[in-house]
């Protein structure tokens, strides 16, 4: 479990540790190369393997594309899709050695869809989704499988504030069937589904966890 912030990361790693299960906490920038081999480095040093990587690093600016800035565009383009290039890189080369393993990369719909104001994440997002197809097929061979979760809001600490505002959380219900906002346990259901044996014959596929956003 890997994040820039120690206090998540050691809060999260004991309620994981009271459910059994054994946990290792890396303060690590998984958009810097070195940092993200040693983070390789430390977990197979402690487990021996990785059988799954999930890539669930995000971050979003909008605005106006013709008065957004070339330095919210790198950051942007940094923290959605340079991180999935370089974990999936630096622990690829251990599945591919192994001929064996999972990737599951969480995009969004709006990778899929494209949005106002929204331009840079559309675009880090649609590359995720294009990476995981890429990487797919390159690495079948390898029995490494590669798939895109896409979810639309969902409840967290960062959309908390915008469903606060009642218009704005009543456009986005309007625009999904089941009616609700998806709440974190949505996306998690996904990610086990993906990461369990039930999903081995499933690859370079894009999952749209959005309650029935992308039908329409």
């Amino acid at each position: 479990m890997v994040s820039r912030t120690r206090s998540d990361l050691e809060t999260t790693a004991h309620e994981i540790q009271d459910n059994g299960v054994q946990s290792i906490p890396i303060v690590a920038d998984v958009t810097r190369q070195e940092e993200v081999n040693m983070m390789v480095e430390k977990v197979l040093a402690e487990l021996k393997t990785i059988d799954i990587l999930v890539n669930n690093v995000g971050t979003f600016l909008g605005g106006p594309f013709l008065e957004f800035s070339l330095e919210n565009w790198h950051k942007m383009m940094e923290i959605n899709l340079t991180s999935t290039y370089l974990c999936s890189q630096a622990v690829g080369k251990h599945m591919v050695g192994r001929q064996q393993g999972k990737i599951i990369n969480v995009s969004s719909v709006l990778g899929l869809f494209g949005a106002g104001s929204s331009a840079a994440y559309c675009a880090s997002k649609g590359g995720v989704i294009q990476l995981t197809r890429a990487l797919a097929m390159e690495w079948a061979k390898y029995h490494v499988t590669v798939n895109a979760l896409a979810p639309y809001t969902l409840e967290t600490d960062l959309t908390k504030s915008m469903l606060e505002n009642e218009k704005v959380k009543n456009i986005i219900l309007s625009r999904i069937p089941l009616k609700r906002i998806g709440k974190p346990a949505d996306l998690s259901g996904a990610v086990v589904f993906l990461a369990s044996r039930a999903s081995d014959y499933i690859t370079g596929q894009v999952l749209c966890v959005d309650g029935g956003f992308s039908a329409h």
